[in-house]
């Protein structure tokens, strides 16, 4: 007797191919970790083959599974194409539209423009995914992205809309004791950063104007580089909109203040579903309404 596969179960396959442990795909599909291990199972036993072998780092694709995974894929493309058709053919200004962006920008700038955005179309829920996590837009992981760096793939659709600038800035009792009259002057100063890492334009910046001296804190959030810096603890690369706004940090100009493009980025699929229609168009407006903001002029 052929049992029926469940077709569902081949998401879970895909996950734990990419994931390589039951806790992390739990994590990626929101479910627990029991639940993975047994569909997997269940699957296991529907093709009568084992896909994955337990290895002391996590789990791993067995030879027939990297057979079947192409295939896989390709049902699922199929699956969430009909999907993101379907949601588009819905015509209204209501539902829910996933924004993802970095966690600051996220925070501080889009935060209270996207919920006042939401006030203004009541049928309508703005969820706001703030991180360092790339979400997939194939994959209905979020329907909008705002992003600091340009998406390449071809089903995606990329509209550059603004440009911000970075900035040293330190608090204006810091500077009162310990003034910074020219560039040489930064290398005897306890410097605030950025984590080094991809497209962190200003970490490398930072790095170049100061000779290479060796920050004394360093951070993926923004936000602490803010707090630190009005702490008195010495000089922090800021964006613009965010240190130029703060009444205890005064901006110290430099030479070749680095600046970050803008993109927003949605799946063609979805780029005419009014709902997101109109979240594109009112982030668009909106980011290039404030370019003096973000630049610093």
């Amino acid at each position: 007797m052929v049992c029926a596969m469940n077709w569902d179960d081949l998401r879970f396959v895909l996950a734990l191919s990419k994931a390589g442990s039951l806790a992390r795909t739990a994590k990626i599909l929101n479910v627990d970790h029991t639940t993975v291990g047994r569909r997997i199972e269940s699957l296991e036993a529907d093709l009568g083959v084992r896909l994955f072998t337990r290895t002391t780092t996590g789990y791993v694709p067995t030879a027939e599974a990297e057979q079947l995974l192409p295939d896989i894929r390709r049902v699922e493309e199929s699956v969430l194409s009909l999907e993101r058709g379907a949601h588009a053919q819905n015509d209204a200004v209501e539902g829910v539209v996933r924004v993802t962006s970095p966690e600051t920008f996220g925070a501080c700038y889009l935060s209270p423009r996207l919920a006042a955005f939401g006030q203004e179309h009541t049928s309508l829920t703005i969820e706001l995914v703030a991180g360092g996590e790339i979400l997939d837009l194939a994959r209905r992981e979020a329907d909008v992205a705002v992003r600091f760096f340009r998406s390449r793939h071809d089903d995606l659709v990329v509209r550059r809309v603004a440009e911000l600038t970075h900035a040293l800035y330190a608090s204006r009792a810091y500077l009162a004791r310990r003034p910074v009259r020219s560039q040489a002057d930064l290398r005897n100063h306890a410097i605030l950063t950025s984590a080094p890492g991809r497209g962190v334009v200003e970490a490398v910046w930072v790095e170049l104007i100061t000779g290479g001296t060796r920050p004394t804190f360093v951070t993926n959030m923004t936000v602490a580089l803010v707090e630190a810096a009005c702490a008195d603890a010495g000089i922090a690369v800021l964006p613009r909109y965010l240190g130029d706004r703060e009444p205890k940090l005064q901006r110290i100009p430099m030479q070749g203040e680095p600046r970050e493009v803008i993109w927003i980025t949605v799946h063609r699929d979805m780029k005419q579903t009014r709902r997101v229609r109109a979240v594109l168009d009112f982030l668009s407006a909106s980011i290039r309404q404030d370019k003096a903001l973000l630049l610093g002029e």
